[in-house]
């Protein structure tokens, strides 16, 4: 059986109006990570292949669809009240990335990596 295209230059809802298409191409998220249970271990996702515990404060994430090279940004928050941050990400590659957390600054503690319930979301262009 032969699969079919569909091609169009815009999307168009019975009440909401049109968008253009190349929005859902380029103007989405395309990765989608949610960890609050056990470190490295997504309960919630959408575009990984897979996510693992790459140390104290750091999770791998490998994606479904690789990007158009390193060129995507993360955004995400932990849950935390002790003043945590997240590092957008290192390792970067087209197909996976790492993400860091850091915990401790509260009354202007030093920052220290550590396993943090976290949320990111990844946009960027798909190869």
């Amino acid at each position: 059986m032969a699969l079919g295209k569909i091609k169009a230059d815009t999307l168009e809802h019975s009440t909401a109006g049109t968008v253009d298409t190349k929005y859902a191409v380029s103007g989405t998220v395309k990765v989608f990570y949610d960890s609050k249970t056990t470190f490295g271990t997504a309960d919630k996702s959408f575009g990984l292949s897979s996510s693992s515990d790459a140390g104290t404060g750091q999770t791998g994430l490998s994606f479904t669809n690789a990007f158009d090279g390193p060129f995507y940004v993360a955004a995400g928050m932990i849950f935390d009240t002790d003043g945590s941050i997240l590092n957008e990400q290192s390792l970067k590659v087209a197909g996976s990335c790492e993400i860091r957390s850091y915990g401790g600054l509260n009354g202007g503690g030093t920052a220290s990596a550590q396993d943090k319930d976290i949320e990111i979301m990844i946009t960027g262009d798909l190869a």
